[in-house]
């Protein structure tokens, strides 16, 4: 089971890194997120595109506000990201902030990581989009389903 949850929560750290990747093109440039600093924008809406032009990742806020030229503050900010099997995983956090120089993404009330088959539900989250890395803290629930159609 230990091993279940690791694999579960690697390949969701990974969903928040398609966002950040996709964003960049290759090499260590930084991430711009097109909003004013200080000026709180409602409904903010980044989708992120395969080579197809098909929609991979879609990063979505009812309020995002840039603090300054580093840190960038959400709220309800929900990512739907396409894992390698196609299937949708969807991230939701009601406070994070993204730090654009160390690209990492924090939340600290809680976090809520769910795909068809599992959901996973913590205090706090934190991910490091460079190295791939990431955390959820505090009371952590995973409730994994799956339907047994062996008779």
């Amino acid at each position: 089971m230990p091993f279940v949850n690791l694999s579960l929560f690697v390949l969701i750290c990974t969903a928040f890194l398609a966002v950040a990747e996709d964003a960049v093109e290759e090499g260590n440039q930084d991430i711009d997120i097109p909003i004013p600093v200080g000026i709180p924008m409602n409904g903010l809406k980044i989708p992120c595109y395969d080579e197809e032009g098909n929609v991979t990742t879609l990063l979505e806020s009812d309020i995002a506000t840039k603090i300054d030229e580093r840190m960038i503050e959400f709220a309800n900010l929900k990512i739907e990201v396409l894992d390698n099997e196609g299937r949708k995983i969807f991230v939701e956090l009601p406070q994070s902030l993204f730090n654009l120089e160390t690209r990492i993404l924090s939340g600290q009330q809680s976090a809520k990581i769910r795909r068809d088959d599992f959901e996973i539900n913590g205090d706090s989250i934190e991910f490091d989009t460079r190295t791939k890395f990431g955390r959820i803290r505090g009371n952590i629930t995973m409730i994994i389903t799956s339907e047994n159609n062996e008779k």
